[in-house]
């Protein structure tokens, strides 16, 4: 009882002090209600197996997916960790956790047993940046890969940093979307993108403060720079981590950024010595394939776009401009209709479990430079999720939200190029020299594409730097939020754009 009821509070004072919508935020009287009914539920849950829903034995039993039992499925908040908390957003219960500066005698104490005597009369505290940070986790992920860096990172900016799960990902609710009801008078799709970004700045509100610093890692980046461009002036600064946002791409530039070899790297140390080691040439293969499949797709979809601007231009020309309207809005329905109607057939959910049960574990060691590194603790990690319910159905609808309805920003007619220029405050773009998922050279292009970004490279590093390379991606964010936040910086951020 007494664990159960630890997973469900909020650090506030009074319900003044963390309500602040009544459709956000869980007022306080009515949290108790639900933690006095969640607490009973976990200790039914925990007491009495055999109250545990069991599947009829008529039923057809469903196999384990990746090492996972699919048969006694539970609600994502009975698997919470005693440092878990919960809040609510649009009625989906959000699961997050929250990590504290160290106190000044922490502080001491940590820098006591890691610096040397010797260095210790020379060591000075780094500036604090004093500004509270929102983690954001890529496709997935979790906030269980933030875990190596929540609580450091509170350290080195001397304020509140919050990791929270996206709907779909996590521990975070999974709700069944209502089709019947008319768009008009329906919620928010929780699984969009742009519903991330209300969340990511509703923790903004969340940690009463004016301005945050967003880290996005992979995907997640999509979801940080969404959020900038809602609320530029709610940013003080961002940091893309291995950032999954696919920049406009120049085959030139491209085939350059690919051949040449990255900036201050040692060409003679980590790819010569992934190559020799036979385990990771299969690995190496992949990547090979994968810029191929880049490349091509690439080119396909040029010649894609100027056959649809030529037959445009030819309805436009022999058609009433009222026709060729409706026209390609039928076609768009027609078309969503039938990405729906995919997405959500039962097909589709025996090939995510398929798809998960194959090549869940092996994505992930992937995503390490060294694949024997991710150990059966980290791979639990990721595969937590999997035992919760409707995990496959939340994982299409987020599929389907991303083709079919991706954030109003995003369909913009300016390029993602333009809407680049636009993002002024600070950005550090961090990415692993071997990166097997998002290749370099794409963050790369990326820091160059956005006015007021800089470049870092991990290297012997691949996905993952805040798993496999904590330590170096700390003292690259300390470093840039030292010179970002100094009073006599030039790094400070830009007028918004009016």
């Amino acid at each position: 009882m007494a664990m159960a009821s630890t997973l469900f509070r909020f650090p506030c004072q009074g319900a003044s002090s963390c309500v602040g919508r009544a459709h956000v935020w869980v007022r306080c009287a009515a949290r108790r209600r639900v933690v006095a009914s969640y607490a009973a539920d976990a200790a039914s849950f925990s007491s009495d197996s055999s109250s545990t829903p069991k599947l009829p034995s008529s039923a057809p039993k469903r196999r384990s997916v990746a090492g996972v039992d699919q048969e006694n499925l539970v609600d994502p908040w009975l698997l919470a960790d005693r440092d878990s908390r919960f809040a609510e957003f649009f009625g989906v219960p959000i699961h997050y956790k929250i990590a504290q500066p160290p106190s000044d005698d922490e502080v001491a104490e940590t820098r006591a047993a890691s610096i040397s005597p010797e260095k210790a009369n020379g060591a000075l505290p780094a500036r604090k940046a004093n500004a509270p940070a929102v983690l954001l986790h890529g496709f997935g992920a979790s906030l269980f890969s933030w875990q190596r860096v929540l609580k450091p990172l509170a350290a080195i900016l001397g304020s509140s940093v919050v990791a929270f799960d996206r709907p779909a990902f996590g521990l975070t609710g999974r709700p069944k979307l209502n089709f019947g009801e008319a768009k008009e008078t329906r919620g928010p799709n929780p699984y969009t993108l742009e519903f991330s970004a209300k969340a990511t700045l509703t923790f903004v509100e969340f940690l009463h403060a004016q301005q945050v610093i967003l880290i996005g890692h992979s995907a997640g980046s999509l979801v940080a720079l969404q959020a900038y461009l809602d609320a530029p002036e709610k940013v003080a600064a961002m940091i893309l981590i291995a950032p999954a946002i696919a920049v406009p791409i120049i085959m030139e530039e491209v085939k350059k950024a690919t051949t040449a070899p990255n900036p201050g790297e040692d060409k003679t140390v980590g790819r010569e010595d992934l190559r020799s080691d036979k385990k990771l040439r299969l690995t190496d293969i992949v990547s090979s394939v994968r810029d191929a499949i880049w490349w091509v797709l690439v080119r396909v979809f040029k010649v894609l776009q100027i056959i649809k601007a030529a037959v445009q231009a030819l309805f436009q020309s022999i058609l009433p401009e009222k026709f060729v309207a409706r026209v390609e809005s039928a076609i768009r329905d027609t078309r969503e209709r039938l990405v729906t109607a995919a997405i959500r057939s039962w097909p589709a959910t025996w090939a995510v479990r398929v798809i998960m049960d194959r090549f869940g574990t092996r994505g992930v060691r992937m995503a390490w430079y060294d694949p024997e590194k991710a150990d059966e603790d980290v791979l639990q990690g990721y595969t937590k999720p999997l035992q919760c319910k409707d995990w496959e159905r939340a994982l299409l609808e987020f599929a389907l939200a991303m083709a079919v309805n991706p954030a109003a920003d995003m369909k913009s007619k300016e390029s993602l190029g333009k809407r680049l220029k636009e993002v002024t405050c600070p950005v550090l773009v961090v990415t692993g020299d071997t990166d097997r998922l998002v290749p370099a050279w794409n963050a790369r292009r990326l820091a160059s594409a956005l006015p007021n970004a800089e470049f870092e490279l991990v290297k012997r590093c691949g996905h993952l730097p805040q798993e496999e390379t904590p330590d170096e991606l700390l003292s690259i964010i300390e470093r840039f939020l030292a010179k970002t936040f100094s009073s006599d910086s030039i790094s400070k951020p830009l007028p918004v754009p009016t």
